[in-house]
């Protein structure tokens, strides 16, 4: 591998941790990363999804 493709993934590295960063925090707060928080997003998400499903 050459330089290039070395520094290319190590930046695509750093955007994808930069971005889940920027998930994991809400209001500027990092939320907690409990079993039962990660679930009950989820099923918030598949509500909303499901109520603009409907609105179509």
């Amino acid at each position: 591998m050459n330089e290039l493709s070395q520094i290319r993934e190590k930046i695509t590295r750093a955007k994808r941790l930069y971005e889940a960063q920027i998930l994991a925090t809400k209001n500027g707060e990092v939320t907690p990363y409990r079993r039962s928080v990660f679930e009950e997003r989820i099923r918030e998400a598949q509500k909303e999804m499901r109520s603009q499903d409907t609105k179509k």
